[in-house]
């Protein structure tokens, strides 16, 4: 059996592991268009600000492949999926396949601005090699100017505030981390940035730059003030990279479709998985982009199982997050900014910390910790096994106890994530 995985990111090399764990003896072709062997993307941040070598950003060792008998293909852009033939073209080369996966991940999204196309000092901030060319840039007498106060946003300025002179974010929301954070908790985090030398420019936008050559030297905002620059970082977003997937006929809306629980896509010898795939929210049925590190090598892992021949399923999937900026923990999970009456919440404040937990009748469906984790895994359980909350024994603002009930109805009691 011949295995393709085009992308060798997080569901790339997770699809390749599952593959392998199966089926012993079948070529596993992991194709990338980066010049890397696999690397922890979340890590792009840390390396930024010097606390991780490239070294340390690889996910598995280099004897790893060789041993497990997986065939990394770097620098290799697949331009074309033949299905008929079963096989991926990169130029004059060619790759058959009997099972392929698509692992193609996502791509910023660069909103229409004036003056911002190719110039040397605009820069985006989702893979090494472009963060690589942010850190020669950057440096104590560096004016630097992020659009954009999502999770991408905020790591970069984060890592920026480190090295630069200054470091202005603009984003057109009226929050930081919009997505992940209500309004209260993201009037915290915004603060907390401020003191460690961010300044923020909410509900604005950059409509043009102002340059000399391929350097832009300013940028103008749709609120008519004027940021001197010095790099522009773009990081507004990521769209699904679909466009290899659409030449080839599959399904695609908005991202790429599949069977959720298989990650088979519409031609039945093609699995995808990751963030260029539609996800369904467990919590509300909602489709979406779940674009999470946890939720792309789970999908992976089933889509490799699935191609070997296995049996792996994909219960459920959610948005869970864990994350820090400048000392400050935040962790969030599931539906953060639900609308609507079935839902309710309950909020506790105590000095810097804050809970928020976010409630569907008698279930937990999401919550929002900063600097306050202890109950997080007990938390994510009640959401994940959709536990009632009539079976806890305590106040669940405060050290909640629950029984679970397994397969085999043996009763395991929990308290703050723990087994007792």
């Amino acid at each position: 059996m011949k295995y393709v995985i085009i992308g060798a990111s997080a569901a790339g090399l997770a699809a390749a592991e599952s593959i392998r764990k199966t089926d012993k003896l079948g070529t596993i072709t992991l194709i990338t268009e980066e010049d890397y062997f696999p690397y922890s993307r979340p890590s792009i941040s840390y390396y930024l600000k010097g606390k991780v070598k490239e070294s340390d950003m690889l996910l598995r060792k280099p004897n790893f492949y060789k041993t497990n008998k997986i065939d990394v293909v770097t620098s290799t852009k697949i331009t074309a999926v033949d299905r008929e033939k079963k096989i991926v073209k990169a130029g004059r080369k060619s790759f058959s396949y009997d099972k392929l996966c698509l692992c193609t991940g996502s791509k910023p999204f660069v909103p229409p601005m004036e003056n911002v196309k190719g110039k040397a000092n605009a820069l985006t901030f989702l893979d090494l090699a472009a963060t690589k060319e942010v850190k020669r840039l950057a440096d104590s007498k560096t004016r630097a100017v992020v659009i954009g106060a999502g999770l991408i946003g905020m790591k970069a300025a984060e890592g920026l505030a480190k090295v630069c002179k200054s470091v202005d974010v603009v984003e057109l929301a009226p929050r930081v981390l919009p997505s992940i954070l209500d309004a209260n908790s993201s009037k915290q985090v915004k603060k907390h940035l401020e003191q460690n030398g961010i300044k923020f420019h909410l509900e604005d936008t950059v409509t043009k730059a102002v340059s000399k050559g391929k350097q832009i030297t300013s940028v103008v905002l749709k609120s008519g003030k004027k940021l001197p620059c010095d790099l522009l970082i773009l990081a507004v977003g990521v769209r699904p990279q679909t466009d290899l997937v659409e030449k080839a006929g599959l399904d695609v809306e908005r991202g790429i479709i599949t069977d959720t629980k298989t990650m088979l896509t519409s031609d039945s010898n093609i699995y995808a998985a990751g963030d260029c795939c539609v996800s369904v929210d467990m919590l509300d049925n909602s489709k979406k982009i779940i674009a999470l590190w946890p939720n792309a090598v789970q999908q992976g892992t089933v889509a490799g199982s699935q191609m070997a021949g296995g049996d792996l399923t994909i219960d459920g999937t959610y948005s869970v997050n864990a994350i820090d900026f400048f000392g400050l923990r935040i962790c969030t999970c599931g539906l953060i900014n639900a609308s609507g009456e079935q839902y309710s919440d309950k909020v506790k404040k105590d000095g810097d910390a804050y809970k928020r937990l976010i409630f569907e009748g008698d279930r937990l469906v999401g919550f929002v910790l900063i600097n306050d984790s202890t109950n997080a895994g007990i938390y994510t359980s009640l959401i994940s096994n959709r536990v009632s909350l009539d079976t806890l024994e305590s106040d669940i603002m405060d050290k909640p106890s629950i029984f679970l009930f397994d397969k085999a109805t043996r009763i395991e009691k929990l308290r703050g994530g723990v087994q007792i």
